[in-house]
């Protein structure tokens, strides 16, 4: 009960500022130096439903303290459910809470007669400067110093309400709704139904032959329309909100089902539509370059992070409903979401990429490219471009994600490019065109990757030892080998200066084979990476990477010099003749 103990004895400014782990003097400036009309910024966003949503950005310092504040109160929001007893299947809301999603919300409802959905108005809005300081002097799990509520509330609020942009809005809603969700659910289990709420979606479910009218009725004026009864009504109303009438929906288990988006009719997924213009989309994006969305009946271009982020949801969707019912991993790649899937991270990966991408064994690897590049940015114009102080990389780094490692099985290692150099035209047979840009595993010249060249000499049909600069497979692949250094074994570490290698970390020394378990001599090359290299940037020479940035760059001239040769053996289209005149 640390988290809330502390705010609990918190009784000045000073005691806020020591747990949000600033100093006091800076969060009294920010909350009162800063003028209130420039601690927002303020900017509309279309709805799903049609109409705006006004967006509240907070300054930049104002936002660190509502992270940091979140964080506070979602650790004691833990620790009030830990005194509570609570069960993970008995959570009523599903909102910006780690590890629940709208899928464990729209879960609860699934292959129910009655799917009830009603939309809470002005959520954050109606959630004003009182009823946040009145919370934490008031309930009893907090009751909280005065003068603590009140600078909770003003980091909180502004223009006398919780702001939809802020950090802190979400879990402080959730912490005041929560008198709504009992009463809601005790309203639902006297009914026999099911209730839950993400943020300001409410949903009740039930299989009864009869949906209680004490939590919707049919409306007098409509066949098809219901409105909120009134057991509904009075509680949300005593809880200080207000039900949007115009998002009162009732379905019925014969039609489609949903809930917070996601049909539950039988398992939890996605609309049929959604997934079928994704997969239209993504088609599009990679056998012909550009993919587009009807507004009405005008099509208007649509970027790959749009199509990214369509699929993205989908795939999250459906892997989580698989993984719940415990689908075998060997069934899942089978399925088309899946393979849509890995197609298009394929595709922006390695084919349709806007600049080189780069391959590297691991995460360590990229650390230690992105500096070196940085670090030499004003010898290597092809590969970053400065513009005063901004810094765009004319590179891709292969992120080794989660998403990576689960849907194109790379997680890195020698052993995973080795596989990746076997299966590349395998990965891009979907994608129509040229690539434009090249795609470079980026071996370490040891032991490690020696199945690899093994397998490139074999594609290449002469011995390959990492001694030239880069080499050319197929298609737009090439592997490029970091540098030997007097003709030995080589690793990407091993173009630091010696002094950089030898560099203690809280008294242990560099180990590079990662192997001592518990770390008490040694230290990592993870720890290296960010600890030594990331964070001490600035100070260190990277003079030892120029032959390998040399050889990415003569890979961009290479690959270059084959486009251009492909444009060029391209014949011009015959003339069309001209007519005779009559």
């Amino acid at each position: 009960m640390a988290h809330l103990t502390k705010l609990k004895s918190a009784a000045t400014l000073n005691d806020v500022a020591l747990l949000l782990g600033v100093q006091p003097a800076s969060l009294a400036f920010i909350l009162y130096k800063i003028p209130e009309h420039q601690k927002y910024t303020k900017f509309p966003v279309p709805k799903k439903s049609g109409g705006e949503r006004i967006i509240s950005a907070p300054d930049p310092r104002l936002k660190m303290v509502q992270k940091r504040l979140a964080k506070l109160l979602k650790n004691c929001q833990l620790e009030v459910e830990a005194i509570l007893k609570v069960k993970s299947q008995c959570v009523l809301a599903h909102g910006f809470k780690p590890g629940l999603s709208i899928q464990t919300n729209a879960a609860n409802h699934r292959g129910q007669r009655w799917v009830l959905n009603a939309d809470l108005q002005d959520f954050f809005p109606s959630i004003n400067f009182g009823r946040v300081y009145g919370f934490f002097i008031k309930n009893q799990h907090y009751m909280l110093n005065k003068k603590v509520a009140t600078i909770i509330s003003q980091i909180a609020c502004h223009e006398n309400t919780l702001p939809q942009g802020s950090p802190c809005s979400p879990v402080l809603s959730n912490m005041i709704a929560h008198m709504l969700d009992i009463r809601l659910n005790e309203l639902a289990s006297s009914n026999r139904c099911t209730y839950t709420r993400y943020a300001d979606d409410l949903t009740f479910s039930t299989s009864e032959r009869v949906f209680p009218s004490r939590i919707a009725k049919r409306d007098p004026s409509s066949l098809h329309k219901w409105v909120a009864g009134a057991g509904l009504s009075k509680r949300v109303e005593k809880a200080g909100f207000a039900i949007n009438g115009k998002k009162t929906r009732l379905q019925y288990r014969d039609s489609r089902q949903d809930a917070t988006g996601l049909v539950v009719n039988e398992k939890v997924n996605v609309k049929s539509e959604y997934y079928k213009l994704a997969r239209a989309m993504c088609w599009h994006l990679m056998t012909k370059g550009s993919a587009h969305l009807k507004v009405g009946s005008i099509p208007v271009p649509v970027d790959a992070k749009k199509v990214r982020g369509m699929l993205a949801f989908i795939y999250h969707v459906k892997r989580w409903d698989d993984d719940r019912t415990k689908v075998p991993k060997e069934e899942i790649e089978k399925r088309a979401y899946y393979r849509v899937y890995a197609d298009f991270l394929n595709y922006i990966s390695f084919f349709g990429q806007p600049h080189m991408t780069i391959v590297c064994e691991g995460k360590t690897d990229n650390v230690y490219l992105r500096c070196a590049v940085r670090s030499l940015a004003a010898l290597y114009p092809s590969l970053i471009q400065v513009k005063g102080k901004k810094r765009n990389f004319l590179l891709q780094l292969f992120k080794f994600t989660k998403t990576a490692d689960a849907v194109q099985h790379l997680s890195g290692g020698a052993s995973q490019l080795s596989n990746l150099l076997s299966e590349y035209r395998k990965r891009i047979k979907n994608c129509k065109g040229t690539p434009q840009h090249p795609t470079v595993l980026v071996v370490d010249n040891d032991s490690g990757p020696e199945k690899l060249f093994k397998h490139l000499s074999s594609l290449l049909k002469k011995d390959v030892d990492g001694s030239d600069p880069f080499y050319f497979v197929y298609e737009n692949l090439y592997v490029v080998p970091v540098p030997k250094i007097g003709g030995a074994f080589t690793a990407m570490e091993q173009l630091f200066e010696s002094h950089v290698l030898k560099e203690k970390l809280n008294g242990r020394i560099l180990d590079l084979t990662n192997k001592e378990p518990d770390g008490t001599k040694f230290y990592s090359k993870n720890e290296f990476s960010v600890e030594i290299i990331q964070k001490k940037q600035a100070s260190i020479k990277f003079d030892g990477f120029k032959p390998l940035l040399n050889a990415l760059v003569a890979v961009q001239n290479d690959y270059a010099g084959k486009i251009a040769a492909k444009k060029a053996a391209i014949p011009a289209p015959a003339p069309v003749p001209a007519l005779a005149a009559p």
